[in-house]
């Protein structure tokens, strides 16, 4: 899998297009950022950075917070922040299902 094709649904949002060689192109057809055959990437758009630091972002799944022992660590309710969820947000729960 190419680098920039686990982007592809938030760069096609803004009008760039990834091809099968790993190479991203803007909506005039000029190249922003490409892989070459060794895997290195290279990017000329600065506004593509800005869209894979968003993509990136809203990937990130939750994840327990853990102490030096690798216990899990408890929130602790008289702070305003979750401390047993890394980047304090907790993921949302979901709904159960009526029978």
């Amino acid at each position: 899998m190419k680098y920039y094709e686990k982007y592809k649904d938030a760069l096609e949002k803004y009008g760039y297009t990834v091809d099968a060689e790993g190479s991203v192109r803007d909506g005039m057809g000029n190249q922003a950022a490409s892989e070459d055959r060794f895997g290195n990437v290279y990017c000329t758009d600065p506004n593509l950075l800005n869209i894979l630091d968003e993509a990136t972002i809203e990937n990130v799944p939750p994840k327990r917070a853990r102490n030096e022992k690798g216990h899990l660590m408890a929130d602790d309710p008289s702070t305003p922040e979750n401390e047993a969820w890394e980047g304090g947000v907790a993921p949302k729960k979901k709904k159960a299902k009526k029978s």
